[in-house]
């Protein structure tokens, strides 16, 4: 019978930690045991040292097979976001990088899809879950899709910056959630019509048009009726809610044209997102605006695009030889 020497061990060891980079707490502490089990050993009894490290090696590699295999791609047969039209720039990210078709499939964790200015893409969620409807220059990232032992069905996306929309089906299993994760918190939802819009600064704006959805951050949730809205801003807890802007207007301060830049200035509401010449505009908690805008060549007309977290939208023209704004 053959052991390991001291040298092949250490070396095991430490490509068992790569390996395992991102394991839990669970596989972390259990190999920290055995490492101090075996720098307990003593000299009078080399057998058992051989045997122990041995026996030590073969758990941390029986336990590394299962959270290796999850690292790769979590798919589960019968779960994954299907792709049922598009506009535009759209693509898929799925190992490697292509356009966008129709019947496209995401089923992995970290398989996504981005939207490019000016496009759009609508997904249907398996067995008639329900369907997400991802606005321009969006990323959507699949966290979780699973089956719990008991049927439910988990689904969780990632949306780092842009806008989504969801339209999910009452679940017939209490245990069954969809979730929208944000930078800034969280949106889940067991059955409703809601949105989700995260702006360039990680605000995060949860709305709902019909059911209920409940809006986490920090360990606070709040509750978003039909109508209402909530604001999720980095660090800190999730707004009270409050009636949902669908005006979409924009109370301009002043909007000056000189030469080949645009000064503008006003106030839009604060869960909304202002778009001006296709680029997004930075605004204030109060949803306060002052923005010096260049432009590429010399132009009489410039649209402003309010947008709220449901992904309804209503656009303003400028024009230079006017002091006020119209709508398009």
């Amino acid at each position: 019978m053959s052991f390991f020497s001291d040298s092949q061990l250490l070396r095991a060891k430490k490509e068992s930690v790569n390996y395992l980079k991102h394991d839990s707490y669970f596989v972390t502490l259990t190999r920290t045991r055995m490492l101090k089990t075996i720098s307990t050993r003593s000299s009078t009894h080399p057998k058992l040292l051989r045997r122990l490290a041995l026996s030590s090696l073969l758990v941390a590699t029986t336990i590394s097979i299962p959270f290796a295999q999850g690292l790769r791609a979590q798919s589960v047969p019968g779960r994954w976001l299907q792709v049922e039209r598009f506009s535009g720039t759209v693509t898929t990210r799925t190992g490697n990088s292509k356009n966008a078709q129709k019947g496209d499939r995401l089923s992995a964790v970290g398989h996504s899809l981005v939207t490019g200015n000016r496009s759009s893409a609508n997904l249907s969620v398996d067995s008639g879950i329900g369907s997400v409807a991802v606005a321009q220059n969006t990323r959507i990232t699949i966290q979780q899709l699973s089956v719990l032992p008991d049927g439910a069905r988990v689904t969780v996306l990632d949306i780092p910056q842009g806008q989504a929309r969801a339209q999910v089906r009452p679940f017939s299993n209490p245990n069954s959630r969809l979730e929208l994760h944000t930078p800034s918190g969280t949106a889940a939802v067991r059955g409703t019509i809601f949105g989700v819009s995260v702006a360039k600064d990680g605000r995060t704006g949860i709305a709902t048009l019909e059911g209920q959805v409940e809006a986490s951050a920090q360990s606070v949730s709040v509750p978003v009726d039909a109508g209402m809205v909530s604001i999720v801003r980095p660090g800190e807890p999730p707004t009270p809610a409050r009636t949902l802007d669908r005006d979409l207007d924009i109370q301009w301060h002043t909007h000056e044209w000189q030469s080949d830049h645009l000064y503008i200035s006003g106030r839009i509401d604060a869960a909304n997102t202002l778009f001006v010449d296709e680029q997004e505009i930075t605004t204030s908690r109060a949803g306060y605006f002052e923005e010096k805008i260049p432009l590429a060549r010399r132009r009489h007309r410039v649209l402003a695009t309010v947008q709220n977290p449901v992904g309804e939208t209503r656009d303003h023209s400028l024009f230079r030889w006017l002091a006020h704004n119209f709508d398009r």
